[in-house]
């Protein structure tokens, strides 16, 4: 009965630090990849004042399911109901593509996304 006892409080303990570690890595990573963020945007030639809002979501499940693990969306601040959307993959931030709760067409989603690449998205 007692090495049952201790074995489940080792097993219990252990969950904890695993837990710990990898919610203290999620919260680093997101740190690090905000300031990823923002160096490759002032890259592309937008400041960190132009820049309303960035949210960075993270999904264990996503990467056990082959899909983006980190979720980046960017918000300015001329263009605060348009979403552009990237990703971290491969020691990158990669452009994905721009999203909005309006509903675009695709020649509006197409033009956002080519401004944005271009650099001219805030010259209007």
């Amino acid at each position: 009965m007692v090495k049952k006892k201790r074995a489940l409080i080792i097993s219990m303990g252990v969950f904890v630090v695993i837990v710990l570690v990898l919610s203290l890595n999620v919260f680093i990573m997101q740190k690090f990849i905000k300031t990823y963020t923002y160096a490759e945007l002032e890259y592309k030639g937008y400041t960190a004042q132009d820049v309303s809002e960035i949210k960075i979501k993270h999904s264990y499940l996503n990467r056990i399911l082959s899909y983006n693990e980190w979720i980046i969306s960017v918000e300015f601040e001329k263009e605060p109901d348009i979403l552009f959307q990237f990703t971290y993959r491969d020691d990158k931030i990669i452009f994905e593509g721009v999203s909005s709760e309006l509903m675009l067409d695709k020649d509006e989603i197409l033009g956002y996304s080519e401004r944005f690449k271009i650099g001219t998205l805030l010259l209007e």
